[in-house]
């Protein structure tokens, strides 16, 4: 795993993988992001920052929001917030939270999850927050893809077969596909933010549910 801390402006590139993306950290922020072949991913971990959209305000974010946009946008404000650029892919303008205490689905080791920002379409990206109740030793696992995302609220480590490492609200870290890993969490929630650049589930030209629950015979 590789990480670095937001507020010191960190970048973490994966524009090398199947699925290009790179994750970059900002305390005080006045930057455009400009290309209009990728889509931003943003979440704010404390702070203000507005979004301004062709030249004008479009909404101010603060701690525990987020954000999906294509590009070109522009943000300003201080603070601890991370955009993930997913270089060669347009998705939805989305903007939510702040994020709830608890998951909704379950995930693995009695942790739960919530998609904060759906695949559009099966195969797009997701951006889920991942709770993980107190002392939780969770187990070894990998990802098929890479994963990039920060550490919002709590504390825990990530044990990886020859290193451990600190996790700490305003970490951001990059897992490299096929990593072995687990995340603990120590005293009190652990909550992340986490990019899955891929999905394996969401609506298709086949299956969504306006077509699903629509009935030419009755």
């Amino acid at each position: 795993m590789i990480y670095k801390q937001v507020k010191e402006g960190c970048v973490l590139d994966a524009s090398a993988t199947m699925y290009p993306s790179v994750l970059k950290g900002f305390g005080r922020c006045d930057e455009s992001f400009a290309l209009p072949t990728s889509t931003y991913f943003g979440f704010v971990l404390n702070g203000k920052y507005e979004l301004q959209r062709q030249g004008q305000h479009y909404v101010t974010l603060q701690g525990g929001m987020y954000f999906s946009a294509p590009g070109p946008f522009h943000i300003k404000g201080d603070g601890e917030i991370i955009v993930i650029e997913r270089v060669g892919y347009r998705g939805l303008l989305h903007v939510g939270g702040p994020v709830e205490d608890s998951g909704r689905l379950c995930y693995i080791d009695n942790s739960n999850t919530t998609i904060i920002i759906p695949p559009p379409r099966m195969g797009d990206p997701v951006f889920n927050l991942l709770v993980f109740p107190p002392k939780v030793v969770q187990t070894p696992h990998i990802h098929p893809t890479v994963r990039l995302g920060v550490v919002f609220e709590g504390e825990g480590e990530c044990v990886m077969p020859n290193q451990k490492l600190p996790l700490k609200p305003g970490m951001a870290f990059y897992l490299p596909e096929g990593l072995v890993h687990s995340f603990n969490s120590f005293g009190e929630k652990l909550k992340i933010i986490a990019f899955h650049p891929d999905s394996d589930t969401g609506p298709t030209d086949d299956s969504h549910p306006m077509l699903n629950r629509t009935f030419t015979k009755f």
